[in-house]
Order: structure tokens, then sequence, then C-alpha cells
């Protein structure tokens, strides 16, 4: 078993106790739902913890945010993780998966996380009287690059930014990336750009 708290640590990621707390227990509630909805592909703990800390490498290179909406939150990841380690941010979850929407709402909600709000519908349905003035939009394998920002970027604040979880296939999505706005890890591409640049 993977010790997440050394983990993070030793990028310089500290959090409190009660953070490791909340981790283990949405961990130990995605698997147990998983067992009857098929939420995420993590069948173990050792593969929930996994996720929380790809979720929370990032904290280690991005600008502090207020707000963070994130599309297509599927199990949780990279959300719910980053909604427990910045209480002080506020979390738009967007899932058009009923099954998976509820699942994030009634997680939110045993982990006291009066910071999340969760919306069961797709991006293109999303108010932007409900959701705007974001300062970081989160995602992770939905769909293409250049799709999710074409789709989102009315919601993002002038000085905002985008962080996608991508693969190793990422070039392919956006073959002019630059490489300052791509930080690498293993297999992973987290993909933090500028909304000025978009």
């Amino acid at each position: 078993m993977i010790d997440l708290q050394d983990r993070l640590q030793q990028h310089r990621i500290m959090l409190g106790d009660e953070c490791f707390k909340q981790f283990q227990t949405f961990g130990e509630e995605l698997l147990e739902w998983n067992k009857i909805h098929n939420l995420t592909g993590a069948k173990c703990m050792e593969s929930v913890l996994e996720n929380i800390f790809d979720s929370l490498y990032p904290l280690k290179f991005i600008d502090e945010f207020e707000s963070c909406m994130d599309i297509g939150s599927g199990g949780g990841f990279p959300a719910l993780p980053l909604a427990i380690a910045k209480p002080q941010s506020q979390f738009f979850l967007i899932e058009p998966r009923i099954k998976r929407a509820s699942f994030l709402q009634n997680i939110s909600v045993q982990l006291g996380l009066k910071n999340v709000k969760v919306r069961s519908m797709r991006i293109e349905e999303v108010s932007i009287s409900e959701v705007n003035n974001i300062a970081l939009i989160t995602s992770r394998a939905v769909m293409d690059a250049r799709n999710l920002i074409a789709l989102s970027r009315k919601f993002l604040q002038s000085d905002g930014y985008f962080l996608f979880y991508k693969g190793a296939n990422f070039r392919q999505e956006v073959p002019n990336m630059s490489v300052e706005e791509c930080f690498m890890r293993e297999d992973r591409i987290y993909y933090y750009k500028s909304g000025c640049d978009v």
C-alpha cells in the first residue's frame, strides 16, 4: 500500500491529517459503490490512492484558485481530492450520468464538503448564469482538449487556467502545444494552459 501522505510530502504538497481521513472514507465508499455501479476502473484501495495522488500532483505547480469547474467528474477524480485539499475553494462538478452524479452528491454530503456543488448534466447544458468567472477548469479523460476548451472557455475568468489530465496520445490532440504548458509524470501529461492564450 502506498503511503499517500509521505508521497505527497516528497513533492512538497502538505495537507492536514483530516484530509487523509477524508481520502480514506472517499476511497472506501467509492469501492463499495463500484461493486454495483461500476463508477471507476479502480478496484482496490491501492488503485484509489494512486488516483488521489494523480489528482493532487498538480498542486505542486498550479497557481492558487478560488473556484474550479470539473467536466465529466465520473467517480470523483480529480475534483473530490482537490476539493478535500482546498476547502476554501468552490467546486462545481459536472457529471451527466445519474449514478455517478448521485455518488458524487452522496460522498460530498458524507464528507461535509460544503464547497462542492454537483450538476447532473452535460457541459453543453450548463448555464453561464449558474456557473461563471471560474478560475480553474479541470477534466480527466473526457474528450479532445480542443473541444473541451471550445465548450468551456465561456465559463473561465480572464486570468483563469485550464488543467487537463491527459495520456501519452495527447500530443496528437494538440500537436502545437507548448512545452511550458505540459508537466510530465510517468505516462501522465498535465496540460496547464492560460485561458488568455486560447
